[in-house]
């Protein structure tokens, strides 16, 4: 699971670098066309990030940490 993160984080890297680019206008493409593209990334970027968080969600799961304050013997 902690590559699949890793995969995420880095599209996540190439999203924001794609944006920062359309944004300054560093592209070919025609004004509506980038545009069109800006919002792609953006909602894509959205997705990843979602994706990312609900991969940390489940690398920390409740019953984990139930079970090792269990374990403990009190201080």
């Amino acid at each position: 699971m902690a590559d699949a993160r890793e995969v995420l984080e880095m599209m996540r890297e190439v999203a924001r670098i794609r944006i920062s680019m359309l944004r300054d206008g560093v592209t070919f493409y025609e004004s509506d066309k980038r545009s069109y593209y800006l919002q792609e990334y953006e909602d894509k970027l959205r997705q990843i990030e979602r994706l990312i968080r609900q991969f940390s969600i489940r690398l920390v799961s409740p019953s984990s940490e139930e079970s090792e304050q269990k374990e403990l013997p009190p201080p």
